[in-house]
């Protein structure tokens, strides 16, 4: 009894105790789960396609973030070039707030019908509406200054929980129907007519522009933009079904995005091949709603704006340009009527593709620190364009 006691204290004495073994396995086994649901900082994932010289200049304007898919296009007169990893030109992606510049489309294109017109109030479209927001005008809306708040009001404490707890889980937050948007506007606090980037404000006019047409939003997207365009990969979803999740900043999984009665806001799935069609016809002043582009008044130090469209003030040249972020996605889209030159970012990751922008476009700074050594071939690129 004695040996056998003595055999196993000296047993022990050349391996850890049993807690402390456990303890380690236990260990091992978090760092190994954790390591595996932690995504890393990486570059773009998947296959490249297209061109990869310009696939090449994005990956540097973009820089070492945690990305996944991407799909590119830059424009040059009716040159359109395409390159991506892991995503093509037929790949479909939310594109997020440039949605918003379909909807300022519609603003346009109802005013030229007589549906609508610039300084039309809410409460002429519902008539039941009273007080400050009765007086809010669709133009104010569409060019962010209407004093709406940014977002839409919630109309329960329990849908009021779930937007903050979507925001933990990667969840669409948007829960409100048509209805619900247009029923907000009882309750909704109007505050000073400055400029304010609002999303709540473009779910209600693209609600309005419905209610003026008779139709709802979905249909006219489609009859009065998609469809005269032929962009057959754009199109505004009643569900989350046909396109797989996207990703956080940090890599973690993001669900589709459909934004209900906010649709008019954020909704609209596209592909780089359709974008680069409305890009082009915006920029040529063949799309219908067209002139929402055009630049009316300040908004900020760095920028003007038009019905939903902004245009920089402070690069070379000045672009004319809107963003779009959802759950996973992220999106870019800008040009210059003057060159013709453009570009399309469209990811599937919740980082921002902003930077895009200085593969057709330079900072001021950047202008004005080489401006000594580059006149000559400003000048030459300015007559080339001319």
């Amino acid at each position: 009894m004695t040996v056998t006691d003595d055999h196993r204290t000296s047993a022990a004495a050349g391996r850890p105790p049993r807690r402390l073994g456990i303890a380690l396995l236990a260990a091992s086994l978090t760092a190994a789960v954790l390591a595996a649901i932690t995504p890393w900082p990486r570059g773009f994932q998947g296959a490249p396609t297209g061109d990869p010289e310009l696939m090449a200049e994005l990956e540097d304007a973009l820089g070492s973030r945690h990305w996944q898919h991407v799909a590119a296009a830059r424009v040059d007169g009716d040159e359109v070039t395409f390159a991506g990893t892991g995503a093509h030109e037929h790949t479909e992606f939310e594109i997020g707030s440039i949605t918003k510049t379909f909807t300022a489309a519609l603003f346009a294109e109802a005013i030229d019908r007589g549906e609508v017109k610039a300084d039309t109030r809410l409460g002429e479209v519902w008539p039941d509406l009273d007080g400050k927001v009765a007086e809010v005008t669709l133009e104010s809306i569409a060019m962010q200054r209407s004093g709406l708040p940014s977002q839409e009001p919630t109309p329960s404490f329990r849908d009021g929980v779930m937007s903050v707890l979507s925001n933990y889980i990667h969840t669409d937050p948007y829960r409100g129907d048509a209805g619900d948007i247009v029923a907000s506007l009882n309750d909704v606090e109007v505050g000073e007519p400055e400029p304010e980037y609002s999303n709540y404000g473009f779910a209600v006019l693209g609600q309005a522009l419905a209610e003026a047409a008779g139709q709802d939003y979905t249909d006219l997207v489609r009859e009065r933009i998609t469809e005269p365009l032929g962009m057959e990969e754009t199109f505004v979803p009643d569900s989350a079904e046909g396109l797989s999740h996207g990703y956080t900043a940090s890599g973690l999984p993001a669900a589709p995005w459909t934004l209900g009665g906010s649709a008019p806001a954020g909704a609209i799935r596209s592909t780089t091949h359709d974008m680069s069609i409305w890009l082009r016809a915006v920029r040529d002043e063949s799309a219908p709603g067209a002139e929402a582009s055009h630049p009316r008044k300040a908004f900020d130090d760095s920028d003007r704006i038009g019905w939903a469209w902004f245009t920089t003030t402070d690069r070379s040249p000045n672009l004319t340009w809107h963003n779009g972020g959802t759950g996973g996605y992220r999106s870019f889209l800008g040009f210059d009527p003057k060159s013709e030159q453009g570009i399309i970012v469209l990811t599937n990751s919740a980082n921002w593709v902003d930077a895009a922008a200085d593969l057709v476009s330079a900072p001021a700074t950047d202008r004005t620190e080489s401006a000594s050594e580059t006149t000559t071939s400003a000048t030459e690129r300015t007559g080339a364009r001319s």
